[in-house]
């Protein structure tokens, strides 16, 4: 049952990558992990953090989560973060990423909207937040390792 219309996101089939206006605030939030434990964007201050909603009934973030998973591996001073976006129990999203080797993150979404990042126009969503907590861009649909890599190197400068 949908609890809330935050819930109801569908994937959409256009994508791409918007940039964002210059936030007052460093963006930050805590969500819980999928063991419990919680965590905060603002842990990983100082690095390049790739934050990623995704949901295990979208295709588009099935698929790419290995693509998530490269990325992680071939860029060990970027984080990145999953977000699960639905509302079944933790444990059986832990469970639907076991098969993957997911070696990042994944929190569960949490009852209020996240500010800067959402609303979402679907799933899956990609932001990137650079080391002072900025986010720099979104984008809507499936991305690869390469492409990430090519945007977190654009904005380096």
């Amino acid at each position: 049952m949908v609890k809330s219309l935050r819930s109801a996101l569908f994937v959409v089939v256009v994508s791409g990558w918007l940039s964002m206006p210059a936030a007052a605030e460093p963006a930050d939030f805590t969500l819980q992990s999928l063991a419990g434990e919680p965590v905060s964007l603002s842990d990983y201050r100082g690095r390049w953090v790739v934050v990623n909603f995704w949901a295990s009934w979208c295709t588009p973030c099935v698929r790419e989560l290995p693509q998530l998973v490269t990325f992680q591996a071939d860029n060990p001073d970027v984080q990145v973060i999953g977000i699960n976006f639905e509302e079944g129990d933790a444990a059986d999203a832990a469970r639907f990423l076991q098969p993957f080797a997911v070696n990042f993150p994944n929190l569960k979404i949490g009852s209020a909207p996240l500010v800067p990042f959402e609303p979402l126009d679907g799933l899956p969503t990609t932001a990137i937040v650079d080391p002072t907590g900025k986010m720099v861009e979104r984008y809507l649909g499936p991305v690869t390792a390469d492409h990430l890599a090519t945007i977190i190197a654009r904005h380096r400068h």
